[in-house]
């Protein structure tokens, strides 16, 4: 099966939005210091970053202000105009990461990113395996999604479930902490860090990895 017809045509519509959703998205500077705090403390080989699921460019740009060598993956062609638009400099790729192989050089990436991307993808090991494959050896893979605990679920059973599980909605996976650490360790990563951010304890917002290439 190869969703990316169905899933381009959703997400070309997407990014057509005068604001789309992660413009307006309050916890993005978190996991943007999540990501940076994680860098300075890897004493990374090289320097070049991954975005898996760029949009319109706003990582790429910042992670350039880092000093990265920084390349996306994006599925979209109304993302990858934005961003060119947006930030001239951006070197994007229009390419669906649930579609291996990636047209980048496989081995060649100190970090592959990938920031509330999992959840959207109706093949999430696509995108860990292709991550695994553009990864150098020992290099690092950084993901966000959406946190789910017990008590998080249960508080959503009770207010809210048709909204966060909104039956057409872009979420289509729902990861818990040991969903993501079995998911890594299958395809050959190994967990070091994984912290949550946003919200009240237990009730969080998000999940940050940082897994390493084995």
């Amino acid at each position: 099966m190869n969703p990316e017809p169905s899933t381009k045509q959703f997400y070309e519509a997407y990014w057509s939005e005068a604001v789309p959703a992660p413009t307006r998205d309050p916890w993005r500077p978190i996991r943007w210091k999540l990501l940076r705090d994680q860098l300075d403390r890897t004493a990374l080989a090289g320097n070049r970053l991954l975005d898996c699921g760029a949009g319109e460019g706003s990582l790429l740009a910042e992670a350039q202000r880092w000093g990265l060598e920084a390349v996306g993956l994006e599925i979209s062609d109304r993302a990858a105009e934005r961003a060119r638009a947006l930030h001239g400099c951006c070197r994007i790729i229009v390419h669906s990461v649930e579609r291996r192989p990636w047209p980048v050089p496989s081995g060649t990436f100190d970090v592959v990113v990938a920031l509330e991307v999992i959840e959207h993808l109706l093949l999430p090991r696509e995108l860990v395996i292709g991550a695994y494959e553009a990864l150098r050896p020992g290099g690092y893979l950084a993901l966000t999604t959406p946190y789910h605990g017990v008590l998080k679920n249960l508080a959503l059973a009770v207010k809210g479930f048709d909204r966060h599980f909104a039956a057409e909605g872009p979420h289509v996976r729902f990861f818990s902490d040991p969903a993501l650490r079995r998911l890594l360790e299958q395809t050959g990563f190994h967990m070091r860090a994984l912290q949550h951010f946003g919200r009240l304890p237990w009730l969080w917002a998000g999940a940050f990895v940082w897994a390493q290439k084995a």
